[in-house]
């Protein structure tokens, strides 16, 4: 006994001295007081609430399942896995709730992943792809990856005036060059485009919808999913607030069995069950709460987009608002973008600046579902305004900003459940059963 307390006494006394654990400590502190005090405009982020995070205490993300509850055979999987599906079902219930799908996969991790996995598991070497391209909106990455697995990609034309691609002339080049896929994965939206313009008679839509899921799954936006040929995917973490994590949708049959035979266990073994379990909490949380969520979104977006136009800004606008989605376009010329994004990096100001056709040249794109998850009110979006021109100036006063940003509402995430709820959930993934 003595001797193992001596032995307890030394590993205690190790980690307290350890530098590196010091290190941990101090790059945690860092990090956590330099978000709490951010102003967060970046369209590509957003907090998940303690609701959410549940499934991530626990230890979900140990444990192994093969295929999905499709297709799945316990004899043919791991021990214990059968208490793992019930999860995988619960999602597919939820997704036809919010989305009208009638196939759902939760596996893939991220929405890149979800991306590439869909593109090894549908396309062949050498087909054909047409792609919204960066230019316009489209995200920078697709290119590189649908080149890097063989494929022929074509640049969908676009109607700078409307916002959306032309159809006629997309449909032309479709027919003329007998396109296999077309693949639309917008980071960059004001307007969402009318997807149902596209003749898909003699090929798959592949829709990307990321910036939009939420949108989507409120009702906001009408759902894709009922196209012919269609899968709508994407990251999980942006007008949905869940976690990092990647879905695939559709109503097709035959895509559905061509993914699901590739997914997992070919190119995904692991599927991390902590964070698969999250999202559906997430999805839980957005089916009670989303409709007013996504709702306070778009009212946010434009109430602020109008500020800024009152003072001075070139904002980019749209049937006379300002936006339909959660990103607002600041039009500015390239000495002025890289001002305000430099002060931006100074104040902590999580914008993004934007060099391309879409913003006329150079912009600034902002986002505003984090602020919305948050409930700020029009004093909070007056004086984001006050500081963005501030951001302007050659030398900003740091005086004013720091005193600005302290009267802005707390970050405290509304739309989700009570901490009650909370308790009683926490308390059965830690053996404690509590009736709710």
């Amino acid at each position: 006994m003595e001797r193992r307390s001596i032995r307890y006494s030394m590993r205690i006394d190790k980690m307290a001295n350890n530098s590196k654990l010091e290190k941990l400590n101090s790059m945690l502190a860092e990090c956590t007081h330099y978000y709490s005090q951010s102003i967060p405009l970046c369209a590509a982020e957003n907090p998940i609430s303690p609701f959410s995070k549940i499934p991530l205490s626990g230890d979900f993300q140990e444990r192994y399942i093969m295929g999905s509850s499709y297709e799945y055979r316990l004899e043919d999987n791991f021990i214990g896995s059968n208490t793992l599906l019930p999860f995988y079902s619960m999602i597919h219930e939820e997704c036809q709730v919010l989305f009208g799908a009638h196939y759902a996969d939760a596996r893939t991790l991220s929405g890149m992943n979800c991306l590439t996995t869909l593109l090894m598991s549908l396309t062949s070497l050498n087909e054909k792809i047409a792609i919204l391209p960066p230019t316009w909106g489209g995200h920078s990455s697709i290119q590189p990856v649908c080149e890097r697995l063989g494929l022929q990609v074509y640049e969908l034309p676009y109607d700078y005036s409307k916002w959306d691609i032309n159809y006629d002339k997309a449909n032309n080049l479709i027919k003329r060059e007998k396109i296999n896929y077309i693949l639309l994965a917008p980071s960059d939206i004001i307007h969402p485009p009318s997807v149902e313009c596209f003749d898909l008679s003699n090929c798959t839509l592949l829709y990307d919808i990321s910036q939009l899921m939420g949108l989507i799954a409120a009702g906001l936006i009408p759902s894709p999913i009922k196209l012919k040929n269609a899968v709508i995917f994407g990251g999980t973490h942006k007008t949905l607030p869940g976690p990092a994590s990647g879905l695939i949708l559709t109503n097709d049959e035959e895509i559905h069995l061509r993914i699901e035979q590739k997914i997992n266990p070919i190119f995904l073994r692991h599927t991390q069950m902590h964070q698969v379990i999250s999202l559906l909490f997430a999805l839980i949380e957005f089916e009670y709460y989303g409709k007013e969520y996504t709702e306070a979104i778009i009212k946010t977006s434009n109430q602020l987009g109008n500020t800024l136009a009152q003072k001075g800004f070139q904002m980019g606008e749209i049937s006379n608002h300002f936006s339909e989605t959660h990103q607002l376009f600041i039009f500015c010329n390239y000495e002025e973008m890289l001002r305000i994004n430099q002060n931006a990096i100074r104040f902590g100001v999580t914008l993004n600046k934007k060099e391309k056709s879409l913003f006329k040249g150079s912009g600034i794109r902002l986002g505003t579902q984090e602020i919305a998850r948050y409930g700020w009110n029009e004093e909070d979006l007056s004086i984001i305004c006050e500081i963005m021109a501030l951001l302007r100036d050659r030398n900003p006063n740091k005086e004013k900003i720091a005193t600005m940003k302290e009267g802005l509402s707390p970050k405290e995430i509304h739309y989700t459940f009570s901490n009650s709820t909370l308790s009683k959930l926490t308390s059965a993934l830690h053996h404690k059963q509590i009736e709710i």
